[in-house]
């Protein structure tokens, strides 16, 4: 009901905004073009509300209040040189305001934009210090205390840039001689991952998260399939990942750097995988050496991880600076048990077979978001 008596006055009064003044006051007009604009006739309000601004007859939080709302109104109706006039007119009143969390966006970006062409740190506010009464000689100081508003995480888009390492899992082991004699070892070689993340708000301190990886593995075997040779083995593998998880934030009241962890899981597809090998004698014959061997087919097309990190967000600006550590556990054979001897070259030269094994990954990380 309280709506169209709203419409009825401001049609009424809409050219006659003078007038409307007299009758209700400046301060009833705020009441009326604060509903106007909360039910999208935001053309009314200055309509309503700049003749009472020119006036004077507002004062205080209230005419800074009129003001915002007439800023505010000329943004949402697309009107910038309007709001860009007002905005000026709003600092020449109120020089010390600065954009509050409440705020709309477009209003904050306008008044820090003004703030800096101004010369003024929009992440400032002046304060003036008080003297004692009575102490004629010391005079008010006005002086520029240096704060930062509280960084609010929102839905971000970003890039991390990071090492891993792999740890391959024995599960059974093969091996050209007597598997019970030949102790064959995983060693562990380092890797790097590039990749791109996003992030997606739920609530203050929970996040989902989903990424797209490329990233190189590797790993090394060594194993005495004979009592007279030994062999090392190095794979190399790259890989297109699919993470998504779930961040939880463990200090989501926190202003500033903020620490979470994630759990989830890990799509892999494995792009290429190749090996070298060497092997030698326990006499002193020539060693044998098999160069990049390709073995993607040896290998496990898809798989599957687990996923767990922790880490720590560090906010700039607009965005963050994140350092995270990750582990993800193996869930299926890295290996073909089918493929197990399709190799020749590594079976007959370096006396290589695969054993059935998993691989686990842990890694390190740094990367930077933006919010959206």
């Amino acid at each position: 009901m309280r709506k169209w008596i709203l419409i009825f006055f401001t049609l009424l009064f809409w050219h006659q905004s003078t007038s409307a003044q007299d009758m209700v006051g400046c301060t009833q007009l705020l009441e009326d073009a604060k509903e106007a604009y909360s039910a999208g006739m935001v053309e009314l309000v200055p309509e309503l509300m700049v003749p009472c601004l020119e006036s004077g007859d507002l004062t205080g939080e209230t005419k800074q209040e009129a003001y915002k709302l007439v800023i505010n109104a000329y943004l949402f109706d697309y009107l910038p040189e309007e709001a860009d006039t007002m905005m000026n007119d709003f600092l020449n009143e109120f020089p010390d305001y600065r954009a509050a969390p409440e705020d709309p966006a477009e209003f904050s970006l306008l008044l820090d934009s003004h703030l800096r062409s101004m010369g003024i740190d929009p992440d400032s506010v002046l304060v003036t210090e008080e003297v004692a009464e009575g102490v004629d000689e010391l005079q008010p100081v006005d002086r520029l205390v240096i704060f930062r508003r509280p960084f609010e995480y929102g839905n971000s888009l970003g890039f991390q840039l990071g090492g891993n390492g792999s740890f391959c899992q024995m599960v059974e082991r093969y091996s050209i001689g007597d598997p019970t004699q030949d102790e064959g070892s995983f060693g562990l070689a380092p890797g790097v991952q590039l990749g791109a993340t996003m992030n997606l708000m739920l609530s203050p301190g929970i996040e989902t998260s989903f990424g797209l990886n490329l990233s190189m593995t590797r790993f090394s075997y060594q194993a005495t399939p004979l009592s007279f040779t030994n062999y090392i083995y190095k794979e190399t593998q790259n890989h297109l990942q699919i993470p998504a998880s779930v961040v939880f934030r463990l200090n989501p009241d926190a202003d500033r750097t903020s620490i979470y962890i994630r759990a989830g899981i890990l799509a892999d597809y494995l792009l290429s995988a190749k090996a070298t090998g060497t092997r030698s004698y326990t006499t002193s014959l020539k060693d044998v050496v098999v160069e990049n061997t390709k073995i993607t087919d040896s290998r496990a097309r898809l798989n599957l991880y687990g996923l767990l990190g922790a880490g720590v967000r560090i906010p700039l600006e607009s965005a963050f600076l994140f350092f995270e550590a990750k582990i993800t556990p193996g869930i299926f054979l890295i290996n073909r048990e089918e493929n197990r001897y399709e190799n020749q070259d590594l079976i007959w030269l370096i006396y290589h077979v695969d054993s059935d094994f998993r691989m686990h990954q842990a890694g390190i990380f740094a990367g930077m978001a933006w919010n959206l």
